[in-house]
């Protein structure tokens, strides 16, 4: 099984920008690239932070855009969206039995367990996994065939990462999800988003893997703790393969226009700027 992952999208209305940014250009070339590289993917998952203020202008510019996708796509909720305007553009996204936006979709190869984590009452952004969710969770890692992967995705990192302010937000109750995991089963591999930058490693024994951003990138920078800084550091996708007992992941830019040569090429070795 192969499958794209995306996230952090923040898209704003049509034809506004956003920190000098538009995030449509971005995710339309994105698509693009996809459409023609990667005809023979499952889906497309992107894992939250689709609007910037969750407002309806939005979501529905969102729409529009990722409608020319040809694979299908799985969409999650992050720390800046809304449920209800996200509902009102993509009313076929699977909810639970509480109304959030999480599911488990069976494929061959693998499980994909999908989490929603947003706390639209936080005063902050930091995450959150109520009872009903975690008891999704549970049921979710409980129900999943042990023949094959269990994949986790979910917005919000339930451990810190050195990236000081962000390490603020983080999923406020970590303990309660891997009181879930410890108890039943661990994922045997966790996908993330929230921190716009591309980060892998091992949480108690499970390889995470937390995707750049679309949009806006936060800078490496392990010192700041009083505000986030910003760049624009190149976006990118990651593209997934599954099988065989291994899980594959390459990052993919997609916005890089510079030369393509054989690192076999004698010219190429010496080459020099003219």
């Amino acid at each position: 099984m192969k499958f794209i992952i995306l996230t952090d999208t923040h898209f704003v209305a049509r034809g506004r920008k956003l920190y000098g940014l538009d995030p449509a250009e971005r995710l339309a070339a994105a698509v693009e690239r996809i459409n023609r590289d990667h005809p023979d993917i499952s889906f497309v998952i992107v894992t939250g932070d689709l609007a910037h203020w969750g407002e309806d202008a939005a979501y529905e510019n969102l729409a529009s855009v990722l409608a020319r996708l040809t694979a299908p796509t799985i969409l999650l909720m992050g720390n800046h969206d809304k449920r209800g305007p996200f509902g009102h553009f993509f009313p076929g996204v699977p909810r639970d039995e509480s109304g959030f936006v999480q599911s488990i979709h069976s494929f061959d190869a693998a499980t994909v367990v999908t989490l929603d984590t947003l706390n639209e009452a936080a005063p902050d952004h930091a995450g959150w996994l109520c009872e009903a969710r975690l008891a999704f969770l549970e049921r979710a890692l409980a129900s999943a065939p042990v023949d094959r992967p269990l994949l986790l995705f979910q917005h919000h990192p339930p451990f810190d990462t050195g990236l000081r302010y962000m390490d603020g937000i983080k999923l406020a109750n970590p303990e309660a999800e891997w009181g879930v995991i410890a108890r039943t089963r661990k994922p045997d591999y966790l996908f993330m988003g929230h921190l716009h930058r591309p980060i892998s490693g091992i949480w108690r024994g499970i390889p995470f893997h937390i995707q750049r951003a679309l949009s806006h990138q936060v800078a490496f920078d392990l010192e700041a703790a009083d505000h986030i800084p910003g760049s624009h550091e190149l976006p990118d996708y990651s593209h997934v393969t599954v099988s065989a007992g291994q899980v594959v992941i390459h990052q993919c830019s997609f916005l890089y226009d510079g030369p393509l040569f054989s690192l076999q090429d004698r010219a190429a070795i010496e080459w020099t700027d003219r």
